[in-house]
């Protein structure tokens, strides 16, 4: 736990290193705050699960999970806001596909809420029933992630996130809480229609993809170049499709098997 407490305090001084360096004192306007928030926000969760964990320890297996999740989202996060993903559509990308097809998944498969609720008490769980009740439709899962996908990446909406700190935080946000959702449906229910979900999300991640791809100018303003936006859009077209792949195997694997016969598979 020691090395997790030095961790998490190291990312903190850290945010805070670079919040004051970009001003946040001397000019609020710049909304250094959304920097401070997003880092923070992983670090507190992920300091609530380490004390948690010594009052209900978790699987070998979650724990591992959990803090690769953890440290991926408090990275990306502080590359959001640290200035990283300012002038390339293609890293401003991988920090959209790292919270979705890593961070998100990996958070679920940690199933941290007894840790948490082990500190917190049930508020965590009144936090998550409305993500939980949610999560009970694989399909509907599905199309508020793809909606929310192709929500984010319009033009219009994507310049104002990145004119925006506060908006990019939400964003960043929102694309967590929905990944979290929708991979819950996945990997917690033994239901057919998980397949159908993952075969609409990458649908509709391979056509947002290709959009970008094959588009014949810059349609976001941290394009540097035409090149960087067909990148980008390669990106979300070719390795972030790979995840959802992979869980669509591992889903029709276990429909499939002796375990779940084909006469106990769930269409709801």
């Amino acid at each position: 736990m020691s090395v997790i407490v030095f961790l998490s305090a190291a990312m903190a001084l850290l945010l805070m290193d670079s919040a004051l360096a970009h001003g946040l004192v001397e000019d609020l306007e710049e909304s250094r705050i959304p920097l401070i928030l997003g880092g923070l926000l992983p670090v507190v969760l992920w300091l609530i699960y380490a004390v948690g964990a010594w009052r209900v320890p978790p699987t070998r297996g979650r724990w591992l999970a959990f803090h690769a999740a953890s440290l991926a989202a408090a990275l990306t996060m502080f590359g959001a806001f640290g200035g990283w993903s300012a002038n390339s559509s293609a890293i401003h990308m991988i920090e959209h596909m790292l919270i979705m097809v890593f961070i998100a998944p990996f958070y679920v498969m940690a199933r941290p809420l007894p840790q948490w609720r082990a500190i917190s008490g049930r508020t965590s769980i009144w936090l998550c029933m409305p993500l939980l009740r949610l999560s009970r439709y694989p399909l509907r899962a599905a199309c508020l992630q793809s909606g929310a996908i192709w929500f984010w990446h319009t033009p219009k909406l994507y310049n104002l996130v990145l004119a925006r700190p506060w908006w990019h935080l939400v964003e960043h946000v929102c694309l967590a809480l929905i990944a979290g959702i929708f991979w819950w449906s996945i990997l917690h229910r033994r239901s057919a229609l998980a397949l159908l979900a993952l075969l609409l999300t990458l649908m509709a991640t391979g056509m947002l993809g290709a959009v970008l791809t094959f588009a014949h100018m810059p349609l976001f303003d941290d394009s540097s170049s035409l090149q960087d936006q067909q990148l980008a859009g390669l990106i979300m077209w070719a390795p972030a499709g790979l995840p959802y792949l992979l869980a669509g195997a591992w889903c029709g694997r276990r429909l499939l098997s002796s375990k779940y016969a084909p006469s106990s598979i769930k269409w709801e």
